[in-house]
């Protein structure tokens, strides 16, 4: 993927969450005050990027795509468009049990570490949306959008989702998230800005960024461990 423009402003916000998040996870423990802090920095987030496209500070793409995005979309019916989007929450809700129920079974069954799940086999589950939406963009020569999701999810998960759960239930840190799993992700979210900074996310970057998440996966398993099932 090659960009025209990636504004380091967009990037450092990004970067800025997730470390104000660890930071706030410091402690080993994610309050709900902590949750009120995060919930209340998700809309200086979005309202901080509205603010930056505005100034025509936003991802924008490079070489031919960028003269095709003058074209008009085409138009879809808001009765469809209402309906589709039903059918979409509906199957959200749906998986999302899913998960969760398969992720009991294998917790209790295999005698699985609940932390190394939730970071593996979770997350990698819900990814799979994130594909979903990413990748026809990237080939489709629209980086900018591909990017601009990888961006709005770090913001919502880190900020909204981590914000609402703590207010419900706040959450005890285990060693292994404080000393492995959030420096790891840090690290991570630093990389890829820095990758986007020379505006290209090359194939060699690709391989680099799965060894990566390949050596978070085994580090996460190997340092949590497995609990005795029962």
């Amino acid at each position: 993927m090659r960009f025209a423009a990636v504004p380091r402003p967009i990037l450092g916000l990004t970067v800025a969450v997730v470390v104000g998040f660890a930071a706030l996870a410091a402690d080993g423990r994610l309050s709900r005050v902590d949750g009120a802090v995060l919930l209340a920095a998700y809309p200086v987030t979005v309202v901080a990027l509205i603010w930056l496209g505005r100034r025509g500070l936003d991802v924008q793409p490079s070489g031919e795509v960028a003269k095709t995005l003058t074209k008009q979309p085409g138009r879809t019916r808001p009765v469809v468009a209402v309906l589709v989007l039903l059918v979409c929450l509906a199957g959200i809700v749906v998986g999302g049990e899913l998960l969760v129920y398969a992720a009991q079974r294998l917790i209790g069954g295999l005698g699985l570490s609940q932390t190394a799940i939730g970071m593996s086999v979770l997350a990698l589950a819900i990814s799979a949306e994130e594909l979903g939406r990413t990748v026809p963009a990237a080939r489709a020569g629209r980086p900018e959008i591909a990017v601009g999701n990888l961006v709005g999810s770090v913001l919502a998960f880190f900020c909204f989702n981590a914000g609402v759960i703590a207010l419900i239930a706040p959450l005890e840190l285990d060693p292994v998230t404080q000393r492995f799993y959030l420096p790891v992700v840090v690290g991570t979210v630093v990389l890829v800005c820095a990758l986007l900074l020379t505006r290209r996310l090359t194939r060699t970057a690709g391989v680099l960024l799965v060894l990566v998440y390949l050596g978070f996966v085994v580090g996460g398993f190997l340092l949590s461990g497995a609990t005795p099932p029962g």
